[in-house]
């Protein structure tokens, strides 16, 4: 190791910690920093990156944890776009430790965890090890998409990192030793898995940290055609791939404002496979729509283009199936052609038209094209006057060297708007970026009609919240898991506090004062919380609705907070607070509710039948159905916990719409 490379990833280190990436904590800020930099070429956004993190108590000494499926990160299966064939499934794990040398006591950690980890045939409660929910909800991840890819599997692999401020050129023979029985533990639970271990040092990282994305690259060209600031190019495969390519690695950040990621090897793809694997005629760019550029100054000199600010906005599909072809041979040669189209333009307007245009010619999910609506070039615009960079498009600021203080995603500010404007803050906790595939509920969270105003006060109460909640953190508890747990039904009660109600409007948050969010006040609520009982947990019950709702009805109660029914009306029904209801008065709805699905008014024969209201009735159901004796029901159809129909009424419910007979419509609640 270089000599000065530890004090200069020190000084990485306090950069990150003045800056709160991801945290002041310098154990935290230097995991952070290893994960970003191991992971540097699959360009992850902060989200992702953090997604990642399974540190913690029960880590079984695994840090971080990542499964890439044809280089793009898997978070949650149900909404990833799966390949149909030829698939690269890889896992990324790392264990980062702070300290200036590499220790035994830690492999020994990782081997004693993957033994039995990676022994699929062990369900995981027999597992003799114990582990947390997230290292057993990755385990579950992995488990799912190794099953699921088998049958188009062309390479598994698994690189294990650990990381530390150490010296890799004086890792004890023991230790390396020890690193390599990872590698063979790994390869021995899989039939075919390339395992690595690497150690990862402080002049690696350092090393890592110095990359940085080029924008401005040059492509040589066979022929061009230029109008004015527009360009249209043949260039040949095997410069195209330079081009697109980093010391053998695709260069991901090229495509930040693409509305898509690589759909995998679909019919679409199979045939641009086809075509580049044929023969060298018909010429490729006869038969493919060829890759869109959109930059903000572009030169010719020569046979070859010099280009600023690249973003590939079209084509995707085209350049990660160049990439793959000539991954088995970088140094080959294709006289072949592609066609390139560069169009120059600095106007934000034209060029999210460009992009919607060019994403809208072939069949894409309308989710995909959200970062282009004008709703959302709307809130960018309004935090931009607020000092507050809104990523609409994955690192487009970030790469611009805006501080993580500065830059706010779409996810977060939906869970602060569902959270303080729809006032269902447990809805928040569990918000994930797949419920911008429905149309209904991105509606309703990017609302059109709301005032724009309340999208930079939205984000200011929950960032004051952040940095409150911060110095009240537990030290065992990682900042990102902690925050998502408390900021939102924190920062609501604060709001409802000033205004003595829960229900107060989106224009009245607009106005709401921020020099109320103190130390003294988040605190305040912090303890009040702290205080209450939680049925799902010490870190977990703010996830809950009846949870919140019973924290909103009981401190409510003490500061003078009135109408709590517009944070239950909110979530669709409980009203009171199970702690109101009469001992063993849960058990008796439970007694006398039928077998599912329940026919309508059926609420109103066991209220006559025990002599209570509605809304007591509903508040027990409300409890049976968090505790998995009932499935929630709307209008016939019984929903699981994650929204997928699991039953339907026959007698009132067409089962393929899912339409109540005789009607073209769903609206009530059963």
């Amino acid at each position: 190791m270089a000599k000065n490379d530890r004090t200069l990833l020190d000084g990485i280190i306090d950069d990150r910690v003045s800056i709160k990436l991801p945290s002041d904590k310098r154990d935290e800020a230097f995991e952070y920093l290893a994960f970003e930099q191991i992971l540097k070429d699959y360009d992850l956004s902060s989200d992702e990156i953090q997604s990642g993190s399974v540190d913690g108590r029960r880590d079984g000494g695994i840090d971080g944890f990542f499964i890439l499926v044809n280089g793009h990160l898997l978070q949650d299966p149900e909404s990833f776009i799966w390949p149909r064939s030829s698939t690269e499934l890889r896992v990324v794990l790392v264990t980062c430790k702070h300290h200036d040398t590499f220790k035994q006591a830690t492999l020994d950690a990782i081997i004693a965890t993957l033994s039995e980890l990676f022994d699929f045939a062990i369900e995981d409660a027999l597992l003799t090890g114990t582990y947390s929910e997230a290292l057993l909800r990755k385990r579950d991840n992995l488990k799912f998409a190794y099953r699921k890819l088998s049958p188009r599997l062309s390479s598994f692999s698994v690189s294990i990192c650990y990381a530390s401020r150490g010296d890799t050129s004086d890792i004890g023979g023991e230790v390396a030793a020890r690193g390599k029985q990872v590698a063979m533990i790994v390869e021995d639970s899989f039939g075919s898995c390339h395992a690595e271990f690497n150690f990862v040092g402080a002049s690696e990282l350092v090393e890592l940290h110095r990359r940085i994305p080029n924008y401005t690259l040059e492509l040589p060209f066979v022929e061009a055609l230029a109008k004015g600031e527009r360009y249209v190019l043949l260039a040949r495969l095997s410069d195209y791939h330079r081009f697109i390519s980093d010391e053998g690695n695709l260069r991901r950040y090229l495509f930040e404002s693409n509305v898509r990621d690589f759909m995998g090897l679909n019919r679409v793809n199979e045939d641009i496979k086809k075509t580049l694997s044929g023969p060298p005629t018909p010429d490729f760019w006869w038969l493919n729509n060829g890759v869109t550029i959109l930059a903000t100054s572009a030169a010719i000199t020569g046979k070859s283009i010099q280009v600023s600010d690249i973003q590939i906005v079209n084509g995707l599909q085209t350049t990660e199936s160049i990439f793959r072809h000539f991954q088995s041979d970088p140094s080959a040669t294709d006289d072949r052609c592609v066609l390139v189209k560069v169009l120059v333009t600095k106007d934000e307007a034209i060029r999210d038209s460009i992009i919607r245009a060019t994403n809208n010619q072939t069949d894409v999910e309308l989710a995909s094209l959200h970062a282009t609506d004008k709703i959302q070039r709307d809130i960018e615009d309004v935090l931009l006057r607020h000092g507050l960079f809104y990523e609409r498009r994955k690192n487009f600021y970030a790469n611009q060297g805006h501080t993580p203080d500065e830059l706010v995603t779409p996810l977060y500010v939906a869970a602060g708007y569902i959270a303080l404007v729809l006032k269902t803050p447990h809805k928040a906790v569990s918000l994930r970026s797949k419920f911008m595939r429905n149309s209904e509920s991105y509606g309703r969270v990017f609302d059109e009609s709301a005032p724009l105003a309340v999208w930079p006060k939205v984000t200011q109460v929950l960032r004051r919240v952040d940095a409150e909640l911060e110095s009240l953190r537990p030290h065992d508890i990682r900042t990102d898991k902690f925050l998502k747990q408390w900021r939102y039904v924190t920062a609501l009660i604060i709001v409802a506090d000033h205004f003595k109600t829960y229900a107060y409007s989106a224009r009245d948050l607009i106005n709401f004062d921020m020099s109320l969010v103190t130390h003294e006040a988040v605190q305040s609520v912090w303890n009040e919380l702290g205080a209450l009982p939680r049925n799902e947990g010490k870190m977990r019950g703010w996830s809950s609705y009846r949870n919140v709702i019973a924290a909103c009805y009981a401190i409510g109660k003490e500061r003078g907070i009135t109408n709590v029914q517009a944070v239950a009306s909110a979530g669709q029904s409980l009203t009171i607070p199970v702690e109101d209801l009469p001992d063993g008065f849960v058990e008796q709805v439970r007694a006398a509710a039928p077998p599912q699905p329940w026919k309508p008014g059926m609420h109103r024969e066991i209220c006559k039948q025990l002599g209570c209201e509605p809304r007591a009735y509903y508040a027990a159901i409300e409890q049976l159905i968090e505790e998995g004796v009932f499935l929630r029901q709307r209008d016939g159809v019984l929903y699981d916990g994650d929204g997928n129909v699991v039953a339907v009424d026959l007698e009132r419910v067409d089962p393929s719409t899912l339409r109540l007979r005789g009607d073209s419509t769903t609206s009530s609640e059963d």
